[in-house]
């Protein structure tokens, strides 16, 4: 077993705290969290629960949730098996002890996960932070394992104005990970590079930080269609289901083989940066009638307790699906389904309203980026 990180829980009857575990799923163990109290090591019975997603391999996603002793120390705590030794124990702090349901430091905060393959789409991901800016964003955190040398520049830039919180996640330095999400294509022994742990990682780290926690990858934009930033996107939500349910927003692939014949926004000052440009993609595949649902969140994450990839798994509240005519998952990937022909797509030139202030912001950061492919 891999322990993530650990956090108070305060949701629960009695104090407790929760550990996020990368789990063997076939292991018959007992396991128990150890505290200190009055300068003595007391452990509590760890129950372990493996989430449902893992898609069947052998690593999954699990929590390990322990009550506080009366009268412990719970700012860190230790995980062992039951009846194991309790010498050179590694103790890892407890975070949340602090908690807000209020005036957060920032609304909205986005969720990457994860980096890796040497990541090089440098374009499209500039894109994709200057546009989360437009539209309302405070804090984006980005799980990493890997990325180019492009793209540490990238990443030193947004770290450096405040936007990126960059966690670490050396994952395939420990697990033999899978590059995607079935074993068939890319065998492992957890899923696309340790995706969902990092998933739920972030919803607990980001729990008091953050009024509203949005988890999509950098190819990805969640568009309002009938308001400007999210913050009146948010709103308007609000008044109509609450601020206590997950939004979710279906997928909308615009395919990458695909560009806009007018050539209006290949903008020469980009020539040479690697990756793809959101704005030269406007023609989306329609959403099949029957399909395996692959659309991204909006969550309030006090609400939720556990998540996969594309739907929460288990809160407190409900997911309400968000109509595509009203905010929109604009998502830049390959073609999905091979056997649609450029005349069956749909024009969809929403992000266009935003092209004069993403391309301002986007010039901007290029001009700020020292990249090493174009010294």
């Amino acid at each position: 077993m891999y322990l993530v990180n650990a956090y108070f829980e305060h949701r629960t009857k009695n104090a407790s705290v929760r550990v996020i575990a990368i789990a063997w799923r076939s292991e018959k163990l007992a396991f128990q969290c150890v505290f200190y109290c009055d300068g003595q090591l007391v452990s509590s019975p760890a129950k372990l629960k493996l989430h449902k997603s893992h898609f069947w391999f052998h690593y999954g996603t699990g929590d390990l949730l322990c009550e506080i002793p009366l009268g412990c120390d719970m700012t860190k705590v230790a995980v062992t098996t039951v009846g194991g030794s309790t010498n050179n124990l590694i103790f890892l702090p407890v975070h949340n002890q602090e908690r807000w349901e209020s005036d957060f430091p920032v609304d909205f905060t986005v969720c990457h996960s994860t980096m890796f393959k040497k990541y090089d789409n440098v374009l499209q991901f500039v894109q994709a932070m200057e546009m989360y800016q437009i539209l309302g964003a405070g804090r984006v955190v980005l799980y990493k394992t890997d990325c180019s040398q492009d793209m540490e520049e990238v990443l030193r830039y947004y770290t450096g104005i405040g936007l990126l919180e960059i966690v670490p996640w050396p994952i395939d330095k420990h697990i033999k990970v899978s590059s995607s999400w079935i074993a068939s294509e890319s065998p492992g022994d957890l899923h696309y590079y340790g995706q969902i742990p990092a998933l739920n990682d972030c919803i607990y780290r980001n729990m008091y930080r953050t009024k509203y926690l949005f988890l999509n990858d950098p190819d990805e934009i969640i568009l309002p269609l009938r308001n400007v930033t999210w913050h009146e996107f948010l709103r308007t939500l609000e008044e109509q289901y609450s601020s206590d349910v997950s939004f979710y927003f279906e997928n909308n692939v615009f395919p990458i083989e695909e560009l806009e014949e007018s050539g209006k926004y290949n903008l020469s000052e980009w020539a040479g940066i690697p990756g793809t440009n959101f704005l030269q993609h406007v023609l989306r595949e329609p959403i099949p009638k029957s399909h395996f649902t692959t659309g991204k969140l909006i969550i309030n994450p006090r609400r939720v307790f556990e998540i996969n990839v594309h739907t929460v798994e288990l809160q407190s509240a409900r997911t309400v699906n968000v109509p595509y005519n009203f905010g929109r998952l604009f998502h830049m990937r390959r073609r999905k389904n091979t056997k649609l022909k450029r005349q069956d797509l749909v024009m969809d030139k929403a992000l266009w309203r935003y092209a004069p202030e993403m391309i301002k912001g986007v010039s901007h950061a290029l001009s700020q980026i020292d990249l090493p492919s174009r010294r």
